[in-house]
């Protein structure tokens, strides 16, 4: 007997490697729930936003992938959460060595009171390294962070006395200077004036050439302009995850586009 062939050929799109995968992915402190079956993929090579109101668990989310939480009293998780298939949780004795596959900026620039040079190599200081090598990838850190033109002639001077945008893309160089596979970044331009934001808005879109980003902000306009994917939470459980394009269109949840228009939020 000859099978028919089918009407339609169903072609598949390659879909985008995985970096980051979240399942069922949950956390506490103590009795309070925080986030709850959290299931989503982070794309290789992009930028990932998680938005939401405020309270809805982002930073918790976005500290949980480089266990910065598990130093607070009480925090507890489940579930799971993997790197290039190595369950973050479980298969990272050393959180040494997680955190230079995941590198974190956070919100307020955090230098150092030393030279600009020395902020960028603090990570791979104890490393032996030719002088030749450490110019390299300090150069390069700087290039990557779209700030070496601005300090290439200052280079010992303390990093303090950069502006705060200079300083924010300073720790992002910093960050990059260990090479890591993902890069966190908890609402990176908050502290900063709008032109300084757009610098390092066009930091991190040049950065998703190489590396996978995920990023918390609060700004919509900002997710429309650098997220290649967002995630919607409220009330720490995922409400809809997708392209930047899908989740800006009319075929979003309704209420991923309430939130999303910044109309309004029902959670």
């Amino acid at each position: 007997m000859i099978k028919s062939k089918p009407f339609l050929k169903l072609v598949e799109e390659p879909s985008n490697e995985t970096r980051i995968s979240f399942d069922k992915f949950e956390a506490w402190y103590g009795s309070n729930c925080i986030l709850s079956d959290i299931t989503f993929d982070v794309p290789a090579r992009s930028v990932t936003c998680i938005v939401g109101p405020s309270g809805s668990g982002k930073s918790t989310l976005l500290r949980s992938l480089n266990r910065i939480n598990e130093d607070s009293f009480g925090f507890s998780v489940g579930g799971d959460m993997r790197i290039a298939e190595r369950s973050i949780i479980n298969d990272f004795p050393d959180v040494t060595e997680l955190r230079r596959k995941i590198g974190m900026v956070f919100q307020r620039p955090c230098v150092f009171p030393c030279s600009i040079s020395d902020n960028v190599l603090f990570g791979v200081r104890e490393r032996k390294l030719s002088k030749t090598d450490r110019r390299k990838i300090l150069e390069d850190a700087l290039k990557a962070a779209c700030l070496w033109k601005e300090v290439s002639n200052r280079l010992d001077d303390n990093a303090v006395s950069l502006s705060l945008g200079q300083q924010q893309r300073l720790c992002i160089a910093r960050t990059l200077a260990m090479k890591p596979d993902v890069i966190l970044l908890d609402e990176p331009t908050a502290s900063v004036d709008p032109v300084s934001a757009r610098a390092i808005e066009d930091t991190i879109k040049a950065l998703s050439d190489n590396y996978t980003i995920v990023m918390v902000t609060h700004d919509i306009r900002q997710t429309r302009r650098v997220g290649d994917n967002v995630v919607f939470i409220c009330e720490g459980s995922l409400i809809e995850s997708g392209t930047g394009d899908h989740m800006f269109s009319a075929a979003a949840l309704p209420r991923t586009k309430g939130y999303l228009n910044e109309e309004f939020c029902e959670c």
